[in-house]
């Protein structure tokens, strides 16, 4: 802590101040001080560019258009990207960037919401000189912060690719949750989950900004963070950059029923042309009980879910990888997709 702080502080304590308004303005400086080594613990990749009174980081290589914008989704910081967007630069303009508070972007206000994110991304690519129109690629909840986008902003999509998507508009009621997709409050919770998590991000905020969430943390490791490509150091500096105490104030998780409003109020995709990745997926069916669960869920996932997203677009393609999504799938998803749009605009 620096000097000035200390003296203020001490200050604080000699002339009589609470000492629980002490500890407040203490676990403020604490929070902030830390906030900076998130953000310093690795040197920059990328720049910082100012949206209206905070900044994001965004990298970009290549040359050539269309651009194509790399969005993440969960506790991930753009750099999961980083190895397939190395390839992409090869053949056009490409960029990802961290949402806010990932990475070495600023936190955003709370709660965030889907079209918070989308909004975000608009505000920076604009300020940060990156030309429209766009191919968005995302994964799970990032295709839906892309559909968003598509709603606010479709004159500046030229494409999208979907990255094993998650949905919203399938009746999920048509199969049962096994364990390994249930979302850690479920997990944990049970039936009480909702309830919970509501209490939970009430009260996180106010926690986040004086410390407490950081100071509980301490000795927490990074949870590892799904990525494509990455050597085991950059896997390292990724997980480190998702998971961390700044990190926790960006996820959209505590407006997950608002965001979820708002991909069905963006509506379908038109008639951009949509590309869907997805996994063969697992169809055997084990004697155990959960076995039988997760075998049931896959098969609708592949049957049901993916189709739909593909759906979305009058020119969507639904593509089943049968080695699973690899970096040289997503690239190879993207060069079709880009080669598409160039020899559509020189007819």
């Amino acid at each position: 802590m620096r000097p000035g702080r200390k003296r203020w502080i001490g200050l604080a304590v000699k002339t009589g101040l609470p000492a629980i308004l002490v500890l407040i303005i203490a676990g403020m400086i604490y929070e902030k001080l830390g906030e900076r080594r998130d953000r310093d613990r690795y040197p920059q990749i990328g720049r910082s560019v100012d949206i209206g009174g905070r900044t994001l980081n965004i990298y970009c290589s290549g040359e050539g258009g269309p651009s194509v914008i790399f969005d993440t989704f969960g506790h991930t910081a753009g750099y999961s990207w980083a190895a397939v967007q190395r390839e992409v630069a090869k053949f056009s303009r490409a960029c990802w960037y961290d949402r806010a508070a990932y990475g070495w972007s600023e936190p955003a206000p709370m709660p965030r919401t889907f079209k918070n994110v989308a909004e975000d991304l608009h505000a920076l690519l604009h300020a940060a000189g990156v030309p429209a129109p766009y191919v968005l690629v995302g994964g799970g909840d990032a295709a839906s912060h892309i559909r968003v986008y598509h709603g606010l902003y479709p004159n500046e999509v030229a494409a999208v690719v979907m990255v094993g998507a998650n949905e919203v508009d399938s009746p999920q009621a048509a199969a049962v949750y096994p364990e390994n997709a249930k979302g850690g409050w479920a997990r944990e919770f049970g039936s009480f989950a909702p309830r919970i998590r509501a209490a939970a991000c009430t009260v996180f905020p106010i926690l986040a900004r004086i410390g407490v969430i950081r100071l509980a943390a301490a000795s927490r490791r990074p949870r590892i963070t799904p990525s494509f490509g990455l050597t085991p150091e950059e896997q390292t500096e990724l997980d480190s950059l998702s998971d961390n105490p700044t990190a926790e104030r960006g996820s959209e998780l505590c407006a997950r029923e608002e965001s979820m409003e708002q991909v069905k109020a963006a509506g379908n995709l038109g008639a951009v042309p949509l590309l869907v990745l997805a996994p063969e997926y697992d169809f055997h069916e084990p004697t155990s009980v959960t076995g039988s669960a997760e075998a049931a869920w896959n098969r609708y996932q592949l049957e049901k879910v993916q189709p739909e997203l593909a759906r979305l677009s009058t020119q969507g393609q639904l593509v089943v990888e049968k080695d699973g999504l690899t970096l040289i799938s997503i690239v190879d998803a993207v060069r079709k997709v880009v080669t598409e749009i160039r020899a559509e605009g020189q007819k």
